[in-house]
């Protein structure tokens, strides 16, 4: 079943007790017995003695009285609107933080007709770099008064389509969708739109994607300048991996130059028996479509005794945290993945107000490290 949380929530991990009313047809007691508290049907008890309790904080007249303003100006500055002056809005928001206020979001909810929830849909939760398109997307909802609804499609395209109809039911505004398999198939409902990260695709008008043909080249050249002229090319799936090549083979092809290519399917060990087939012919660089296969290249590489970058230059794709920490730390294509959550998130809102969107580009950058030749 798709791992489905509310990202800011604890787990609750107490028991839980059930609170049922006598029966009002029973005859009164002539016992006096204090008026029991009315509590939900299923109440979660603090496992320790409870808080003295809080005095109530202000509401949003209070909020208005102070700053100056109408109730109608306090809930257009929470409500992110733009009729709003910069002054007027720092001025009610100081006066909020100080009074202890904040919206109901139910209420906020009602009037709106907005859930100010945004579903973000992830191949799997394990790999570093859709964990920093989250944290960008996080962050920039975040400065809009929203929240993120994660799930997990775990690379299988049923599990995906289930997740979107999950998330459509919680009622969020919109949609993220990291290397979706389902496309413009994915459930929708309303005007919620799911804005894609992913290579350029038809049928999806609402994308960020990364230029990775520009960051084939950016490799190529890496390894074109430190003298590699035996070239090879560990492939990954999918499209990105094919863009990644083609602009690769067109570097190489431009200088006259060929390559040999090795499937892999973006894990160590494919990396490491990729290198071992190509270990059985002339090899003086390697370009892996992947981080992780970079590091089964560089354990393949030192396992035979060839020293990188001196015999065989090797580099990399994504520039995962792993690569910095690899021996020779790995020189590697840059995928800017915290801006590019950003720039979805953005995008997601942007459509949200009633406007057109454009397909966002992000560049690469190549990361030189150890396992290419120094400047």
């Amino acid at each position: 079943m798709t791992a489905l949380r509310l990202l800011g929530y604890p787990r609750l991990t107490h028991r839980c007790n059930v609170f049922i009313p006598p029966d009002p047809r029973e005859a009164p007691c002539s016992v006096h017995r204090p008026a029991l508290p009315t509590l939900p049907r299923c109440s979660v008890l603090p496992a320790t003695a409870p808080a003295e309790p809080q005095a109530r904080s202000a509401g949003i007249r209070e909020v208005a009285r102070q700053s100056g303003v109408s109730i109608a100006t306090v809930s257009r500055v929470f409500n992110n609107e733009a009729s709003v002056s910069p002054e007027t809005r720092q001025r009610v928001l100081e006066c909020a933080a100080a009074l202890g206020y904040e919206p109901s979001p139910l209420g906020r909810n009602l009037v709106t007709g907005r859930s100010y929830l945004m579903g973000l849909i992830m191949p799997n939760i394990s790999f570093p770099l859709y964990g920093l398109m989250l944290n960008g997307a996080e962050d920039f909802l975040a400065g809009h008064g929203m929240r993120v609804l994660l799930a997990s499609s775990h690379d299988d395209l049923q599990t995906e389509l289930g997740a979107a109809g999950h998330l459509l039911r919680y009622a969020v505004d919109g949609g993220i969708v990291i290397n979706s398999l389902a496309g413009e198939a994915l459930p929708r409902q309303r005007q919620a739109p799911w804005v894609h990260i992913a290579p350029e695709q038809a049928g999806l008008p609402w994308r960020v994607e990364l230029d990775n043909e520009a960051g084939g080249r950016l490799a190529a050249e890496e390894l074109l300048r430190g003298g590699g002229r035996e070239l090879s090319f560990v492939a990954g799936y999918g499209r990105e991996s094919a863009d990644r090549e083609r602009g690769f083979a067109g570097a190489l092809r431009a200088r006259g130059l060929e390559y040999r290519r090795v499937a892999g399917d973006y894990s160590v060990e494919s990396g490491e028996a990729a290198a071992h087939t190509l270990l059985a012919g002339p090899l003086d660089g390697v370009f892996a479509a992947g981080d992780l296969m970079a590091a089964g290249v560089l354990r393949a590489l030192r396992a035979a005794g060839r020293r990188v970058p001196d015999d065989v230059a090797v580099i990399g794709f994504d520039d995962t945290p792993l690569a910095a920490l690899l021996y020779p730390p790995l020189s590697s294509i840059r995928q800017p993945a915290y801006e590019m959550g950003a720039a979805a998130a953005a995008l997601a809102v942007h459509l949200l107000s009633g406007a057109t969107g454009e397909p966002v580009a992000l560049q690469p950058q190549l990361i030189r490290r150890d396992s290419t030749a120094p400047p």
